[in-house]
């Protein structure tokens, strides 16, 4: 039994901000998961990447963790110190 393959249009139909599965498209912060950091994780963190930002090769497991540090310390900076435009 073969498939009938499907266009471009119907595999996008119904695909929303909040159903796609890419970054661009679907962001979740880490409050809606209820994940949200501390001041002093916050502080941490910073100490971490500090430590983390001259000594890291890429494609090494400390970059992926400088990468999701960065990605956590300006979620909360957004959140917490807002630069109005």
């Amino acid at each position: 039994m073969s498939k009938k393959r499907l266009s471009e249009k119907e595999l996008v139909k119904g695909i929303t901000p909040h159903t796609a599965h890419r970054d661009e498209l679907a962001k979740v912060t880490l409050d809606e998961l209820g994940l949200g950091i501390s001041e002093s994780d916050y502080r941490a963190a910073l100490k971490q990447v500090e430590s983390l930002f001259d000594a890291t090769e890429p494609g090494t497991p400390e970059a992926d963790e400088l990468e999701r540090l960065a990605a956590l310390l300006e979620e909360y900076e957004e959140k917490h110190f807002p630069i109005n435009k």
